[in-house]
């Protein structure tokens, strides 16, 4: 037995494989030799994950949704990404067996990944002629082995499996450098009641199509010729069997990340071929990629009909069933061309005319705003893609920072990607009230975060979901629109604020040649809008009120500044206005604690106290800022007047903003509205007060404003 072998049989049997797992955040359930829980390696809903104990094996572990089995070290390895002797050296570190695997030389700055240059020799291996995965593959699919190789299909060490290695060229990758490994996708070949299992290894990695790297694929790529994109990678080599370049997208049709990363090197292809598979799933997304790409350059391939009339399924079903390559390039030649489509019949709607019968808001088409869809309420309005909201309301009455909490929301809770074309405010005042709002933070604790996780902590949650169009100042709408489609097609973005109609040139005039101009204005954004199935969101001014009333009376959509063509054209109209009179009596309570601030803390500068109106900071808060709170608090308390005390006590239950729906085309005719109250730290608006609304008239905890989190998907 070798030294190293008996090291691995000593770490072996000295970690506690459960202790390991769940020391590695996997909540596991049992005692004794059995243990269960929700695998690591897949998206479990159910526990199908169970750690063992055996005489004759020792500790293992093994998964019976993604068959995921190993003991210590393939633990290790697949979760950390690891090799084997980085595997060993750190189980033995964690029992106290020192230097079990020697360092040889100075380790690289990828040397914590697997050395994927070939397939990793602890788990994968190229196919083993008249293997079991090889005669799978040649026969049953009936691929060629020379294609097997060139696409990097290789099988696990088991042979119970095939691999597709996803490797690439990324920007800025040496041309003479063997190309990046992402990650590995690997599927078993026997298939219990029919289901695929497959899994990726590791798990992160960026995804990435799929034959990147096969010959063809790259002497088509150098030529600006075609490329094939499949739904499936036995899809892709079998479109190369029938003689034409073609990759795979990582997982599935629904996800279109691959377009992210992708973006660059696909802009060399002269023609693109979408041949997804012929079901409703394939079909689902194949819209919005063809637009992204390009309508001029990329096309829908129908594949051949079968004798009984149906399509074939894919590519490979095709290759099996013995269709001539001749038959697969006329195909090609007349791919369907995505086209507008204006000509609809009733079942196009059958969703949203039942949800209307039906009153059902959660199952109508569309998006929610923040507020009236949680807590029991209800708010019968969804933004819908293809139309354009504009957003109005008194100048320095809250638009836009009610408008950009609805681009946090949508982009963090509903995994929307935005625009902020914000003419008015720098990009770099934009994104820092954003982080606010994204991280329910206040300024003093965003200061908090170290530069060394600055990217990480603070900018990542918003780095792929919200982009701002760096210009101050007056635009024209043609220049401000080809941002939009660019970004649109290169980042996916479907929300758009254009922040506001008095920021766009040329709208001026005399008379009618400024309705006009105003007109075709709207008419470039509701053409945008329809075009390309996304939302605008526009942010036009109320004029001011003549009457002995002024700002305290609510706007209504007819006393937007501007033409009625701002109001009719769009499909929306949201009015927001700000509770003046309740911030005006509060100015004169926070003047008095002004004074009694300066008494108490005569060397402390004089804080906002608008703070207050959002209830203590969270406990996790930097301590000098709770204090300030407290401070605030006492102040308050037992510093002004009891009368203006109690003042505070019920100002601060009115709400501070009111937001109306005053008209929504294909609406009922009601406008929806919404009390909110504004928090001060996280510059949110709650939808419900953050005070208690009864007992004792005194400063209590408020209800918690909502920390939005980034939803993650793997697109």
């Amino acid at each position: 037995m070798s030294d190293q072998t008996d090291i691995k049989d000593r770490v072996r049997a000295a970690v506690n494989l459960p202790e390991w797992i769940m020391r590695d955040g996997v909540p596991l359930t049992g005692s004794g030799n059995e243990w269960k829980g929700k695998c690591p390696f897949h998206d479990d809903r159910t526990p199908s994950f169970t750690v063992f104990n055996k005489p004759d094996s020792g500790w293992r572990y093994h998964c019976f949704g993604c068959d995921a089995d190993g003991d210590i070290f393939e633990y290790i390895m697949r979760r950390k990404g690891l090799d084997f002797p980085q595997a060993l050296r750190q189980a033995a570190n964690s029992v106290g067996i020192a230097n079990p695997v020697p360092t040889a030389g100075k380790a690289s700055a990828d040397s914590t990944k697997p050395d994927f240059r070939g397939f990793d020799p602890q788990q994968y291996r190229p196919l083993v002629a008249d293997g079991k995965v090889w005669k799978y593959l040649t026969e049953q699919r009936k691929l060629d082995g020379g294609l097997l190789v060139e696409y990097s299909v290789g099988e696990t060490i088991d042979g119970e499996a095939y691999s597709f290695a996803y490797k690439w060229q990324p920007p800025g990758w040496p041309k003479d450098r063997d190309p990046k490994f992402e990650f590995v996708k690997v599927v078993k070949v026997d298939r219990e009641d029919g289901k695929k299992i497959e899994w990726r290894d590791p798990r992160g990695g960026k995804n990435i199509l799929f034959g990147m790297s096969a010959e063809r694929v790259r002497a088509a790529h150098d030529a600006g010729g075609e490329l094939v994109i499949c739904e499936g990678e036995l899809d892709a080599i079998s479109w190369a069997q029938f003689g034409f370049a073609a990759v795979s997208v990582p997982g599935g049709a629904k996800y279109t990340g691959w377009i992210d990363h992708c973006w660059d090197w696909l802009q060399k292809f002269s023609k693109i071929h979408i041949s997804f598979d012929e079901d409703a799933a394939g079909r689902m997304k194949v819209a919005e990629i063809v637009t992204r790409l390009g309508m001029a350059r990329t096309d829908i391939v129908r594949l051949p009909n079968r004798d009984e009339g149906q399509k074939f399924k894919d590519a490979n079903e095709c290759l099996q069933a013995g269709v001539l390559a001749a038959e697969m390039a006329d195909c090609l030649k007349h791919a369907e061309f995505l086209k507008p489509e204006k000509l609809k019949s009733i079942y196009d709607f059958e969703m949203e005319i039942w949800s209307k019968l039906h009153n059902v808001s959660a199952d109508y088409v569309g998006l929610p705003l923040p507020w009236g869809n949680f807590n029991g309420s209800s708010l019968q309005f969804k933004l819908r893609y293809g139309e354009v909201t504009v957003w109005t309301g008194y100048n320095k009455h809250g638009k836009s920072e009610v408008l950009n909490h609805c681009m946090i929301d949508l982009c963090l809770r509903h995994g929307e990607r935005a625009l902020i074309c914000s003419l008015e405010v720098s990009a770099a005042e934009t994104y820092r009230k954003l982080l606010r709002m994204a991280h329910a933070k206040a300024q003093v604790e965003l200061k908090e975060i170290p530069r060394e996780s600055f990217v990480e902590v603070l900018l990542a949650p918003l780095g792929d979901r919200v982009w701002v169009y760096d210009h101050v100042g007056y635009a024209k709408v043609d220049d401000v629109l080809n941002v939009l489609l660019y970004a649109y097609q290169r980042f996916g973005c479907r929300q758009f604020v254009l922040d506001s109609l008095m920021k766009f040139d040329e709208l001026d005039g005399e008379g009618q040649e400024q309705w006009n101009r105003q007109r075709d204005f709207m008419s470039k954004l509701t053409t945008f809008a329809a075009t390309y199935n996304v939302h605008i969101h526009l942010v036009a001014h109320s004029r001011k009120p003549g009457d002995r009333m002024g700002e305290a009376k609510i706007p209504r959509r007819y006393d937007i500044n501007g033409s009625g063509y701002i109001s009719n054209l769009p499909h929306n109209v949201i009015v927001v206005w700000r509770n003046r009179a309740k911030q005006d009596a509060l100015e004169e309570i926070f003047q008095a604690a002004d004074d009694a601030w300066a008494k108490a803390y005569p060397d402390a500068a004089t804080p906002p106290w608008k703070r207050l109106l959002g209830g203590p900071p969270a406990p996790s808060a930097p301590a000098e800022f709770r204090k300030s709170w407290d401070q605030m608090v006492f102040i308050i308390e037992n510093s002004i007047s009891k009368a203006m005390s109690e003042k505070f006590l019920k100002l601060v239950k009115q709400h501070d903003s009111y937001v109306i729906v005053d008209a929504q085309r294909g609406g009922d005719g009601d406008c929806p509205a919404r009390q909110l109250w504004f928090h001060y730290d996280s510059l949110q608006f709650l939808e419900k007060s953050p005070w208690a609304s009864d007992g004792p008239a005194e400063l209590k905890r408020p209800t918690c404003y909502v920390e939005l989190r980034a939803k993650s998907s793997e697109e």
